[in-house]
């Protein structure tokens, strides 16, 4: 549920084939991806766009156009809500990175969880606990190999099991 919630903070935006897509209508999208696609401007999170068509819905749609690379994470909520500090400190550039590197951490966990419970159902119980209790990108890169091999043997996983590790890759470089 957490989640999902966080997921629901995620900004996502057109890749170059994504724009192009818009005017082409070459990629065979349903009626929802394609509104889903529009919608998705690299500037509103999923939070605002959700009520428009259906939570669940678009989230489908969202993990569609991912796997046909059409769409990309422009940024990720942070992992959790802390207190802002009383005054503003200036933030040196490995801060900056460092945050950015959360984020990141934060996105690929968010992606390979919700795969693994939409792939594998039940059965993604340890596999998501593994996911979740990641702490860096090393404990992460330690689980994808397992997580790759799980959705590319689902039924349902197996079509995009190639695009979803691509993307978790992205996502950690």
């Amino acid at each position: 549920m957490e989640n999902r919630i966080r997921l629901r903070g995620t900004v996502f935006g057109k890749t170059a084939a994504g724009r192009a897509e818009v005017g082409q209508r070459s990629a065979g999208l349903t009626a929802r991806q394609r509104s889903v696609l529009i919608m998705l401007d690299g500037q509103k999170p999923l939070a605002d766009i959700g009520p428009l068509v259906g939570e669940d819905e678009m989230l489908e749609a969202v993990e569609g156009l991912l796997r046909k690379g059409l769409v990309g994470i422009t940024s990720a909520p942070p992992p959790a809500a802390k207190p802002a500090p009383a005054a503003a400190v200036p933030v040196s550039a490995p801060a900056r990175a460092a945050a950015a590197g959360a984020a990141a951490l934060t996105a690929a966990r968010e992606l390979m969880a919700a795969a693994a419970r939409k792939h594998l159902g039940l059965l993604a119980s340890d596999l998501v606990r593994r996911i979740e209790h990641a702490k860096d990108e090393s404990q992460l890169a330690g689980v994808i190999g397992l997580w790759h091999v799980s959705i590319r043997e689902s039924k349902t996983g197996k079509p995009c099991a190639e695009d979803l590790l691509a993307e978790a890759r992205a996502l950690l470089a």
